[in-house]
């Protein structure tokens, strides 16, 4: 049995060892502390940097003025990425291409815009162009079910009322360029007509009116309805066909053109 003076030792022992426990969790909550301090200092100095360099986001949910330069540099990219190749409702392209592309896509989806402005510029510039690949974009909804959910049958009718007068693709590709964050409701009637004044040639008030035809409504149903039957629930989901048969589908954003172009190859004659 232990003495009392050896008892009063390990009593001593015990606290000492209690006392350096609590002092470093004191140490630790002062570090912790002291790294949140930074964080917080450091998210306050971009978060006003932002600020800055948008202009406190102030026009970031208007739409590009028609008649701006913006407007004009980027309806001139548009115009020279399709001018002369034949298009009608949602398709791009000769109807006789041998090898169909469809594009599952929302207007709204940043992942469809990469497509849009990259592999995709290059397989329209490329292999539409030329006469063997058609596209046709087919709505799915995916991003605009954040804060623009209820302008995504608008959104994507806006764009068919245009194919009506065969310039679907126009329509679909100054969207994906003047494309906004998709946590903003930033789809608003303002910003489909800014896109439509924008699209050369277009019957402005025909393509207005279009814009209440329920079959156009529909027809963005049927898409979706399309997609679900082969469980597709992501945009882009890419659908490539030809007289070998119809390849894997592709969903996201293709690496690059020529992993898209190897698709096209393959399922070709």
């Amino acid at each position: 049995m232990a003495s009392r003076k050896e008892q009063k030792e390990a009593a001593r022992q015990q606290r000492l060892a209690q006392e350096q426990q609590r002092a470093e969790q004191a140490r630790r909550t002062r570090r912790i502390r002291m790294l949140g301090g930074m964080v917080v200092g450091v998210v306050i100095v971009l978060g006003a940097a932002i600020a800055i360099s948008s202009g406190g986001n102030s026009n970031s949910t208007k739409p590009v003025a028609p008649n701006s330069q913006k407007a004009k540099t980027t309806a001139a990219t548009v115009t020279a990425l399709l001018k002369g190749i034949p298009q009608s409702g949602n398709r791009l392209g000769s109807p006789n291409a041998p090898v169909t592309l469809t594009e599952y896509g929302d207007l709204v989806c940043p992942v469809c815009q990469e497509f849009a402005l990259g592999s995709e510029a290059q397989i329209i510039s490329n292999d539409v162009r030329a006469g063997k690949v058609k596209i046709v974009y087919r709505a799915l909804e995916t991003a605009s079910g954040t804060a623009n959910n209820s302008m995504f049958v608008p959104g994507q009718v806006a764009a068919l009322a245009a194919g009506q007068q065969n310039l679907g693709w126009y329509y679909i590709e100054l969207f994906y360029h003047e494309q906004q964050s998709e946590d903003d409701s930033y789809v608003t009637n303002d910003y489909l007509d800014g896109l439509a004044a924008q699209v050369p040639g277009l019957n402005f008030s025909k393509w207005n009116s279009a814009r209440s035809s329920s079959s156009l409504a529909a027809q963005v149903r049927a898409d979706e309805q399309a997609a679900a039957n082969q469980s597709f629930d992501s945009t882009p989901t890419i659908v490539i066909s030809g007289p070998k048969g119809q390849a894997q589908p592709i969903v996201g954003n293709p690496t690059s053109y020529g992993a898209v172009e190897s698709v096209i190859k393959s399922v070709s004659s």
